[in-house]
């Protein structure tokens, strides 16, 4: 797995962590409310991890699995794998090349980890919501999350390149 996409993995679930639990929702409330219910209850930045849309996934059982993930933020299992998750990313943020090859493979099994933590979390939470629409939500987090890096890695490239007025400066000095 790429670091890149590791890291925004694991900045995507501190970000879900921090926020405050949200309010209560029915079964059967759509996306929509779900998400003004948890904005203002402070878990506007979890709720922005659920994409609002899924292919395939009907919007209550989307409603449900957002109610049920916020919660499964909460739990210890899903705390202690991002914790481990924590550890290897900051490895691997002062690791060399060679070594970043090393950490790799610790870094998939910790996204592993995460995930398993987070869907037997959502599962325990709410146990109506079919495993085949929980797997397709978790696709779409993590399509999301590499989008978003790949989208950062393109932007940070071009800010580092040189500009042809830097190139020029150079050349006179």
């Amino acid at each position: 797995m790429k670091p890149a996409l590791f890291l925004l993995f694991a900045a995507s679930l501190a970000f879900a962590a921090d926020a405050a639990k949200p309010a209560a929702t029915t079964p059967t409330e759509p996306a929509a409310k779900a998400a003004k219910r948890a904005a203002a209850a402070g878990g506007a930045q979890r709720q922005a991890v659920v994409p609002d849309a899924v292919d395939g996934v009907a919007k209550e059982e989307l409603a449900k699995i957002k109610v049920a993930a916020l919660k499964a933020y909460q739990e210890e299992s899903v705390k202690a794998a991002r914790e481990r998750m924590a550890e290897v990313r900051t490895r691997l943020e002062f690791a060399t090349g060679a070594e970043k090859k090393d950490i790799a493979a610790d870094a998939r099994r910790a996204v592993d980890e995460v995930r398993s933590a987070l869907v037997t979390a959502i599962c325990k939470n709410d146990p109506t919501i079919k495993m085949e629409s929980l797997e397709k939500v978790m696709d779409a987090m993590e399509d999301k999350r590499t989008k978003v890096m790949d989208n950062a890695k393109k932007k940070k490239a071009a800010e580092k390149a040189p500009t042809a007025d830097d190139t020029a400066k150079k050349k006179t000095t």
